[in-house]
């Protein structure tokens, strides 16, 4: 004991207490400064537990004790303090656990795993002293076998036993803590045959490999069995994982077990009595002690001025004079109320206010000697009160803390029935009742009970309902707007009790109309968070029965965002759930939206280390954690751009291995393939449904284009790839559950109300083309429109057509509006025969116009039948697309309209005056944001292309590069600078493909021409543009040299001609200093 005291000795007070050391026997702590422990646990076992009062009580080895000191594990719980002693005591010596997380539950096995580790690995090495040289089979496997739940438990409780374990290293061949690989491992059988100390899993884990190696497992020297969070493992895979722990028992021994779990069952209880021939079953949860020990709870929803009557009912069905009564109040005025009601009725009271006195006091304690038939009064704030034997406890509201209205349950813990104990007195058991009376003031703890009692007993289908609505108005009270939780992603349920994300489908989830919700999207991947789920941009959309439909450029659109940023924003603050603003990061700005913000107490005080959890928009869909130091504000319009990058999930697509979560191995091979996919392919999926920011769809297939055959192939199904390789398989289950989570209202919502307001935009132009025509009038447009319909469902119309379409249209209503104004007014000069005659040729000057119409759309069908041209370059008016970009795409319409030319149309409107022409200086403004630089950029020309190359600082900048119709737009960014190195180069002749690559710190942009001529090149408005002389020289003395070998093919003599002189060149250079190329066109070109 003296050994054992030098080293639990510490060398200073413990700062958690006032006074007393945990550590010093001398030191103990006082009772009234904290509490023993153990008394706020319940602990029932086949004999009498001792728990350990003080950590100087417990017994361990010296270098455990001493590693739990240096990770500040120094306080003993109420759970350790039984579990320790009770584990320590050697085999047959079970635990059942049964307490809520962050409870010290895992704590409360691992020192005594431990341990026994440490034992039996001290006592291997001193047989292979004896024995040098030889390997002893009953050494192989591991001393105690942990299973948990999923993967992070797996690290979690890794490093714990690691820590404990990791001044026991005997030898190198023994590994003291081990992990079952996720794919097969030679490295792992040797460990197991060289012997391991702490082998942690979960269920699947194990028994994918006994199926993987049949027979190669057996642990004869294995000491603990552990199931930690045993009801978060399904029951196929605990049943698996059962049938192998069967076949990897010792022989010889049956090794001591420990059962974890959250909820008390008689399932657990049994295996745990079959394990054991000394189980204890240690409450945490006081609650469940009650159930266990045979307490009947009872809810009760009553007005506030019946639950005086409620009282006084059940106090006759129960008289104070044979059950112990104890009454909880909200506080000392409803305790008032309470009394006087219940001595009118003539019931003895002893209430215990605040404000009692030691007398008082001292009447408690004589209460709990013989109660004499009188009811104690208190309140939650009375910890002095150790009440452990009544029999009837009254709530008369459920408090402020779910956590003391479960304590509360203290007062019948020793009168809970023990299962386990051997003497025979649980005949004569008097029967415990909890009655909970709730009214419309103390009801929001009810929530939270009716989900506890409905995994042990029925509950009356009223309160069931109005905690429902209960639950329905705290959320929607919540000023936090949580992200949607994973497991309800993957698996269309979460098992996490104390999950803290979203488990309810709130407005934010609606899909705005910019999302696609049907049909298939091509996707630019961004990121890879697990094998299903990505984060992607999207750029075309497949409608069903409809073609490609090209989405906002997303080059166009971060350029837009960047001139939208103000230069120099203001703090956001507060910050609120739901709001958009600025992250400012070391080397980065991007748009987030605020998800969870910690309590504010004054809002009038700016901080800046108030934790805020926020949701990236643009960059990717990454949740971060954040100060709102760091948050600034935005424009509204910037708030109004949709985001760029969206959530993709693979819908019922889940592990194979049956975990709840994905290994990195797992993520980093799915990221693996879809980033080494061949050059020019494309990624396709097909949408099932859409929520604002995440895609559930079918399956991902990365296609590529074949030129021999000229069409596009499937290079890689993800789907199939995952079921191949053993990482995914398809649940339908998980399928249906997330589909009946989002609803079928949110899915299919959409789309019945685009097409409703279609059908109702279709009637209301109808209603208004015929509202105020005479019936000749009527005939003739239905005439017209027939003819029309016949035309447009032959043959597709190209836009111009369709336009026309609408102008004969409209004016054949004005013309025959205006006719009928003028006919009404001289009806009294014109006959009859006049009014007949006008009309008719009226009909023929229609036919007429209507006839040279469809003249015009057939010329027009039969231009449209020419080759097209490259289906990657879009025609689009460069004035107007520079102007869309620089309004803040206020006037935003359907991309196909926007990059339509715009001078057909101009043409085809003969009532249009034409739009006055004016220069691109005019229209294209100069302004520049001050993040915005210009590159330095040479160019230089030959017979087929325009040859750019641009500068760059630094050889990290991602760059982009476009032609649309006549202009280059150029883009250029780094992730260690804010600058922007771009530019828009206007050309004045015709072009057609544009290629571009990077070298170094140098993009070559190369444009092919249209025709092959040299083009006079004007550049002299852009200051940024150098000509590259010495490649103008080159081209020319190549294009002189080919004309000198053609005129020498032909016999001609070649005549001595004299060099130019210095002035010459001088003259030649100062031609191009103002950055204009002008061509000499009497060369012979090649």
């Amino acid at each position: 004991m003296k050994d054992l005291e030098k080293y639990t000795m510490p060398d200073g007070k413990d700062p958690n207490y006032e006074m007393g050391d945990p550590y010093s026997k001398q030191e103990a702590i006082r009772p009234l400064v904290a509490p023993n422990c153990s008394e706020y646990a319940v602990a029932h076992s086949t004999y009498a537990l001792r728990p350990a009062r003080l950590f100087s009580e417990v017994v361990m080895l010296p270098h455990i004790l001493e590693t739990m000191r240096k990770l500040g594990l120094n306080r003993l719980l109420r759970l350790q303090a039984y579990t320790w002693p009770h584990l320590g005591a050697g085999s047959g010596h079970g635990a059942l656990i049964v307490s809520a997380p962050r409870s010290g539950r895992t704590f409360a096995y691992v020192p005594p795993v431990c341990e026994a580790v440490c034992k039996v690995l001290s006592k291997s090495r001193r047989q292979r002293m004896l024995h040098p040289g030889t390997w002893l089979a009953h050494e192989l496997g591991a001393v105690a076998l942990i299973l948990v739940p999923d993967l992070p438990r797996v690290r979690q409780v890794s490093a714990m036993c690691q820590a404990l374990l990791r001044k026991a290293r005997s030898e190198d061949s023994v590994t003291l803590t081990l992990n079952v690989p996720s794919a097969d491992s030679s490295e792992f059988l040797l460990r197991l045959l060289n012997g391991v100390g702490c082998l942690v899993a979960t269920p699947a884990q194990l028994t994918w490999f006994w199926r993987e190696a049949p027979g190669l497992l057996r642990f004869p020297r294995l000491q603990f069995l552990v199931y930690d969070d045993v009801d978060l493992m399904s029951a196929e895979q605990l049943r698996n994982a059962e049938q192998v722990v069967q076949e990897i028992l010792p022989t010889t021994h049956i090794p001591q077990m420990v059962i974890v779990t959250r909820s008390y069952s008689e399932a657990l209880m049994t295996k745990m009595r079959m394990a054991s021939s000394h189980p204890a079953v240690i409450f945490g949860d006081i609650l469940e002690a009650a159930l266990y020990g045979g307490t009947r709870i009872r809810i009760s929803l009553v007005r506030l001025q019946a639950k005086g009557n409620e009282v006084v009912q059940q106090l006759q069905q129960r008289p104070p004079q044979d059950y112990r009564t104890v009454i909880y109040c909200m506080d000392d005025a409803d305790m008032r109320q309470l009394v006087k009601v219940l001595e009118d009725r003539g019931f003895g009271c002893l209430p215990y206010y605040q404000t009692s006195d030691l007398e008082v006091f001292e009447q408690v304690h004589s209460w709990l000697a013989n109660s004499c038939g009188v009811i104690l009064l208190c309140t939650d704030n009375c910890p002095e009160l150790v009440i452990r034997n009544a029999h009837t406890l009254i709530h008369h509201g459920m408090g402020d803390s779910y956590s003391k209205f479960k304590m509360r349950h203290l007062t019948l813990s020793g009168n809970l029935t023990n299962s386990l104990a051997t003497t025979a007195g649980a005949a004569s058991q008097v029967p415990l009742l909890s009655l909970v009376l709730l009214d419309n003031s103390n009801q929001r703890q009810l929530p939270r009970l009716v989900d506890f009692l409905q995994l042990h007993q029925q509950v009356d289908p009223t309160v069931v309902a109005v905690a429902q609505t209960i639950r329905r108005d705290l959320e929607s009270k919540m000023s936090n707007k949580y992200a949607l939780c994973g497991q309800i992603l993957l698996f269309g349920q979460c098992r996490e009790p104390l999950c803290e994300d979203r488990h309810y489908v709130a407005d934010m989830d609606w899909r705005p109309s910019n999302v696609p919700a049907f049909g298939d999207v091509k996707v630019q991947l961004v990121r890879v968070y697990s094998p299903t789920h990505f984060c992607v941009r999207l750029q075309e959309h497949l409608p069903p029965k409809g073609t490609w439909k090209t989405l906002p450029f997303l080059a166009v659109q971060e350029m837009r965002l960047k001139l939208m940023q103000d230069k120099q924003p203001q703090r956001h603050w507060p910050p609120v759930a739901g709001a958009i603003c600025m992250l400012h990061s070391a080397h980065n700005k991007e748009r987030v939206r605020v998800l969870k913000v910690a309590s504010i107490q004054d809002v009038s005080l700016v901080r800046s280390d108030i934790s805020v959890e926020v949701q990236a928009l643009d960059v990717d869909t990454r949740v971060l954690k954040t100060q709102s130091g760091r948050l600034y504000e935005c424009s509204k319009a910037m708030q109004q751009e949709p985001p760029m990058s969206y959530d993709l999930r693979l819908l019922g697509m889940v592990p194979q291995s049956g975990e709840t979560s994905w290994a990195e191995e797992e993520r980093s091979t799915v990221e693996f393939w879809l980033k080494n996919l061949p050059k020019g392919h494309f990624l396709q999926a097909n949408i099932q449904f859409a929520t604002a920011n995440t895609l559930f769809v079918q399956d991902l297939v990365a296609m590529v284009y074949a030129d021999n055959f000229k069409v596009h192939l499937r290079h890689m199904n993800l789907c199939q790839k995952l079921i191949k390789d053993n990482l995914a398989c398809r649940c339908e289950r998980a399928r249906q559950m997330i589909m009946d989570f989002f609803g079928q209202k949110l899915i299919n919502e959409k789309a019945a109300e685009a097409k409703g307001e279609a059908k109702e935009h279709m009637l209301e132009v109808n209603n208004e083309n015929k509202e105020n025509l005479e019936p000749t009038q009527e005939i003739t447009l239905k005439k017209v429109n027939e003819d029309i319909k016949k035309l447009e469902s032959s043959q597709v119309l190209p836009p111009r057509c369709q336009r026309l379409m609408q102008i004969a249209r409209e004016v054949t209503q004005k013309n025959q509006q205006q006719e009928d104004l003028e006919a009404k007014s001289n009806v009294s000069q014109k006959s009859n025969t006049n009014i007949e005659s006008s009309s008719q040729s009226n009909e023929d000057g229609m036919s007429q116009l209507y006839e040279c119409i469809k003249n015009c759309a057939m010329f027009q069908l039969e231009d449209a039948k020419q080759p097209k041209k490259d289906p990657d370059q879009i025609g689009i008016d460069p004035i107007e697309f520079f102007s869309q970009v620089m309004n803040e795409g206020s006037h935003q319409c359907d991309p196909h309209t926007n990059l339509k030319p715009k001078k057909k149309r101009i043409k085809a409107r003969s009532a249009v005056p034409p739009v006055p022409t004016k220069t691109y200086k005019e229209e294209i403004p100069l302004q520049t944001h001050p993040n915005v630089v210009r590159p330095n950029v040479t160019y230089y020309q030959n017979i087929a292309t325009l040859e750019l190359q641009v500068c760059l600082p630094e050889d990290d900048h991602e760059y982009k590069a476009l032609l649309l119709g006549s202009q280059i737009f150029f883009k250029a960014t780094s992730k260690l600078s804010d600058l922007v190195h771009q530019f828009i180069l206007t050309l004045k002749f015709a072009y057609t493909t544009l290629r571009h690559h990077m070298v170094g710190r140098t993009v070559y942009i190369s444009v092919v021409k249209s025709l092959a001529f040299i083009d006079p090149l004007d550049f002299g408005d852009y200051r940024f543009m150098k000509p590259n002389h010495e490649m103008f020289s080159k081209m020319e003395s190549s294009h002189n040299n080919s004309f000198k070998r053609l005129l020498a093919n032909r016999g001609y003599v070649q005549q001595n001609v004299d060099p130019q002189d210095s002035s010459d060149s001088s003259e030649d250079e100062e031609q191009d200093l103002d950055g204009i190329e002008r061509v000499d066109h009497g060369h012979i070109l090649d």
